[in-house]
Parts: structure tokens; sequence; C-alpha cells
């Protein structure tokens, strides 16, 4: 097959079109282009989807006078969205051309703690060096990959990317729904010539950099494409190192059915989509029926210390034009994906109290259990028994808590229970200021697993702990 044949259906993928048909034919103009690059499969092995993987620095284009130099996998920002199938088998050859350590931390999936990617556990992967990351893809969903050493920074530089696992009743492109688009959404900070700005000044410190160069699959306030009528599917991500997306299109309902790595019994509707630092949703919608231009914003929320005071800010635009869909397909039934956990009466409790303060020079410092990450006590499990972790947030802004390894399903806030329906199986919660969160847990790995808040500069001022899954 042609290069540029090649390249044509590899972007059909990528932008979620399930067939030639309806992506056009090779001499059309590519049908997205947000579609986000792809990495070739090396394998011939049925069930199996080997890439090569390069951390590598490169050059992008974030709208300043000059572009910005990045360090990126596989070239671009984002790096490659891998696609697969719930059981499929994933061989990733990493090969770090960076000129300092990094890992690859492969966010929400649940693996083998060597593969997880926490410099404790597999250990960094030095200047100039490889490693295979090798294992089976047990959940559907989005999730994504990215360093986890020098988080803030490395992140902060381009190092994401994108996997996508479907599931055994996947809706389907052109039968269950219109279109269908991964969409990244990130901020970077750069100076007027392109640079990263290498000072981080105390806001940044309190509550993690955010950037003033808002993206969509790398692109800077790009236009999204979309039919009159159509029902849309959006797979959602926010990679930001702190900023939290409060979605809203004018006129449109977000229907959610999903989060992270599972679907919820009673999907929702809301006009407002918040979506935290690493969180992931699953969310369909109508597409107006009359054509025009609409702003997609994010708006004020106020995650702590008088953050909700800004304005709006557009985030892209959305062009809502061409041939009308008149056909009017209902939502898709989505089948939840995780049974509940089982909780008594008996089940192991594990507090975790997150609080912020400073040190003796002044710096800002943030806390689980009154200590700083590596000084933060182990905690313990048992691989199959479930346990409970109690969160209680002490500090005057939201923490977005991710725990590696495993799901959580959240119980209850402040004692008041969670609707049965709207549990689902996360990774990533926000835990709100001044508030406590009971999620229930279990490991089906033995291992050492980090858990931690996603604002990466809180991470990597302390807020971070090991839990010990033995057998």
């Amino acid at each position: 097959m042609k290069a540029g044949v090649t390249r044509f259906f590899a972007v059909c993928a990528a932008a979620g079109l399930g067939s030639v048909a309806g992506c056009g034919t090779p001499e059309a103009p590519l049908p997205d282009p947000l579609a986000l690059a792809t990495a070739a499969n090396e394998s011939g092995a049925p069930r199996t989807l080997e890439v090569t993987l390069t951390a590598q620095e490169t050059s992008w284009d974030f709208g300043a006078s000059k572009p910005s130099p990045v360090w990126s996998y596989n070239g671009t920002v984002p790096g490659p969205l891998l696609d697969a199938r719930v059981g499929d088998r994933l061989v990733v050859h990493f090969a770090n051309r960076l000129p300092e350590a990094t890992t690859v931390h492969w966010h929400g999936l649940r693996l083998p703690n060597g593969m997880d990617g926490a410099p404790d556990v597999s250990g960094p992967v030095a200047a100039g060096g490889t490693f295979t990351y090798d294992f089976i893809l047990k959940d559907a969903g989005l999730f994504w990959f990215h360093p986890h050493l020098r988080t803030d920074v490395q992140v902060e530089r381009g190092l994401t990317g994108v996997i996508r696992v479907r599931g055994v009743d996947e809706p389907v492109v052109g039968t269950d729904v219109d279109e269908e688009r991964v969409l990244v959404f990130d901020d970077v900070r750069v100076n007027d010539d392109g640079t990263f700005p290498t000072y981080l000044d105390d806001n940044s410190k309190m509550m993690g950099r955010e950037g003033n160069t808002l993206l969509v699959n790398g692109r800077r306030t790009p236009t999204l494409s979309l039919r009159p009528g159509a029902l849309v599917r959006w797979r959602v991500l926010n990679v930001a190192n702190g900023r939290f997306f409060n979605f809203h299109i004018p006129g449109v309902s977000f229907h959610v059915v999903g989060s992270d790595g599972g679907s919820f019994a009673e999907p929702y509707d809301t006009d407002h989509l918040l979506i935290a630092p690493a969180e992931r949703y699953d969310v369909y919608f109508r597409a107006p029926s009359t054509p025009g231009m609409l702003p997609l914003t994010s708006e004020p929320y106020d995650r702590g210390h008088d953050s909700g005071v800004r304005p709006p800010v557009v985030i892209a635009q959305l062009n809502v034009s061409g041939a009308a869909v008149t056909s009017s397909r209902p939502f898709p039934n989505v089948a939840p994906i995780a049974s509940p956990i089982p909780v008594g009466a008996g089940t192991p409790r594990l507090p975790f109290v997150l609080a912020e303060g400073t040190d003796a020079r002044g710096e800002f410092k943030f806390t689980v259990n009154g200590a700083t990450y590596p000084n933060v006590p182990t905690v313990s499990t048992r691989v199959g028994e479930p346990f409970v972790l109690r969160v209680e947030n002490q500090s005057e802004m939201d923490h977005p808590f991710h725990l590696h390894g495993t799901f959580f399903q959240q119980l209850d806030r402040d004692g008041v229970a969670i609707a049965a329906g709207r549990r689902v199986a996360k990774d990533t919660i926000v835990i709100p200021a001044k508030a406590t969160l009971n999620l229930a847990a279990n490991f089906d790995e033995p291992g050492m697993w980090m858990y931690h808040c996603h604002i990466n500069e809180h991470s990597e001022a302390g807020m971070m702990g090991m839990i010990h899954a033995a057998r």
C-alpha cells in the first residue's frame, strides 16, 4: 500500500471513523485536522498491539512567534493514540532520547506492578536507555500515558499520549452515533518567543501551573466541525498540570455515560462538565440543527483560593455546517462495566489526610497524614480483599486524587451516600476542599502502588504515598 494511502487510513482510524465510506476516498482532503497521530502496529500476532514509543526533543507550534522546543512521544504533542480492544496484549518498545531520565506511567490501567512506570518500583529509564512494557489490557475505557519523574516539568513540556480500549459492545460510528472524537485538553505556559518559562511563581506552586495557551489535541483554539443534528460522541481527557476545565456549549446538554474506566448505571445530563487534571469522561450530545459557530468554553469554577472569579475562556470554536443529519438516533444504551465492590462493617479503612502549608524555608508543601513523600508511611492491604480509602481534605482547595493499579468506587461524601447508579470505576476523583470521601477499592495485582494528587506541582511537593498490596 502506498505511503499516502496508509497515512489516509491511519488518520481515518484516529478520527474515530468506522469505515472507508465514512472517511471518503484517499484523494479527498483529510477529514479531521485534529486527528491524533497513531503508532504503527509492528506485530503480526492476533490480539497484539506492538509499537515503538520514543521520547524525543522536537518543536511544536503553540501560536507564539516561534515554535516551542518540546519533549514528545514520537514527535507529536500529544503523542500517539494507541487503539486496542479489551483483552489485547500491548507491547511498547520504549526508547528515551531525552537529556534526562524518564518513565512511562500507564495511567488508569490495571497491570503488573513492574509495568506501572513508577520510578520507585520499576526504576527510571536513563537518558539513552530503553525498556519494554508488556501487559494485557484488562479494561475498556479511555486511558493515557505520561512520565512519572519530574512529572510537573516533563508533562508540561509535552509528554502525554492516549490509549483507547474498546469494549465488546462499543457503539459504532454510522450505526449508533454519527461522529466520534477523542479530545485531549491541555494548557501550556510559553513566552512570546515560544520558550518555556523556567521560573515557577508562587501562585503556580500553590494552585498548580496554569498556562496562557489552551490546547485541544495540541492545537491552540481550533475549530471543530459538526454536522447539524448529528449525534456526537466525545471521549475527553484533561492532561493539564493544574487547570480544571468546566466545559459549556451554549444550548447543548451533555449526556454523560462514563468516566475513567467505567460506565454509569444511570447516565445523567448536564450543561456544564467539570473535568479535573487526569480525569476522563465519555459523553454524547446532539449538535444544534441550525448551522453556525458556537464557542466551547471553560466556565468559572472555584477550586479554592478565590479561583472562581475569573471570566470564561474559549477553548475551541464549533462550526456546525454541512449536510444535516435527519435521522434521530437515540443515545446508545451503555451497560455498567464494573460490579459494586462489596463493603461491610469489617472492611479495612485506610485513612488519608490531605493538607497544605509551608516548610521552614517558606516553601509550599503538600502533605499526606502530616508528612511529605518519600517520608509518608506506607500502608498495607491484601490482594483480592476490598478496602476503603477514607480521604479527608483539610486544605483550602480541591485535590484530584489518583490511585495506581486499580479502580475505586465512591461510596459517599461527608457521610452522604452516593446513589448506586452514579457509582463508577474511577482512578482519579476530586476531593473538594474541607470534604471527606470514602472510596472502595480492591487490588488484583500485588506490589507497591502509588497514590497522589494529580496536580503535578502538588505531587512533586510531597502529596504522594504508597500502598503495599501483599498476596
